[in-house]
């Protein structure tokens, strides 16, 4: 975060997810999932600051958003708990691909979330909190770095953090709805690996690459690169580049390969830490 005389600005961090699982549908029609949760250095940028008119939210951005406002959906959070006497104008840079699984717009209500935090003494516990009522990555993305995730996304256990790795993204130019993507899988699909994740980030800590491919799963993948072929394709491209493992992330569209010492991007600690 950097303060100037108008306007904070937010990182807001993509994230990957090492290993993620379905474990079963919920009575309020959300999933019960399991998995570990990295951020990495590529991040939009949000340029914050408030307004004098109650309640407005203006965003300008240099992409159009596709679905849900998030960020608009973080202010409104805030607003149901405490007396938020001003608006907020965001000016939002996407780097972010939209619809790829890397958390792009959750993390951007994360860092509108930060923001407010500040400005109304909002706790990081409090924040975790309203964090879950906006949607299911965004209690992560308050903090980042490396957790692992369950429920539906609300319950997070930050954990030391993993270092020391690089990774490379493939992005196929098509986007992928979580709704859709939820829609296509089913109960035989569930629970196939669901102790894994902490295993995986014990590999992950003792660089034991032979285990880190072992242990990496989505529960996602094997449907949506036989549903898109520019996944697969994405998929074969990443393997291609003899990465200790290669995977989607989320519910795709992205393929990510961590390699060891190479790699346009790198894993980060938590978002404070980067500040």
């Amino acid at each position: 975060m950097v303060i100037s005389d108008y306007f904070e600005i937010e990182r807001a961090y993509a994230k990957l997810n090492l290993y993620l699982d379905v474990l079963s549908k919920r009575p309020d029609g959300y999933h019960n999932i399991t998995g570990l949760f990295q951020t990495i250095d590529l991040h939009d940028e949000l340029e914050i600051s408030q307004i004098d008119k109650r309640g407005e939210v203006r965003i300008e951005t240099n992409i159009e958003i596709q679905g849900t406002n998030l960020i608009e959906k973080a202010f409104r959070t805030v607003e149901k708990f405490y007396n938020v006497g001003f608006g907020i104008k965001v000016r939002l840079k996407k780097n972010i691909p939209m619809g790829s699984g890397l958390g792009g717009g959750s993390s951007d209500a994360a860092a509108v979330l930060r923001f407010l935090g500040r400005k109304l003494k909002i706790s990081i516990k409090d924040l975790l909190i309203l964090a879950a009522e906006v949607g299911s990555d965004v209690p992560f993305l308050i903090v980042g770095g490396t957790a692992i995730v369950e429920g539906r996304g609300e319950k997070v256990t930050f954990l030391n953090p993993i270092s020391d790795y690089r990774v490379d993204l493939f992005c196929p130019t098509i986007s992928v709805s979580t709704k859709f993507a939820y829609q296509m899988i089913h109960e035989s699909t569930y629970a196939k690996k669901p102790d894994f994740a902490l295993k995986l980030y014990e590999a992950y800590l003792k660089r034991d690459h032979n285990q880190i491919k072992a242990l990496s799963y989505n529960v996602f993948q094997e449907i949506m690169t036989s549903k898109y072929p520019q996944i697969q394709d994405a998929l074969d491209k990443a393997q291609r580049c003899n990465p200790i493992v290669a995977m989607m992330t989320g519910s795709g569209s992205c393929i990510f390969a961590v390699q060891a010492d190479k790699g346009k991007y790198r894993f980060i600690e938590d978002v404070f830490q980067h500040l």
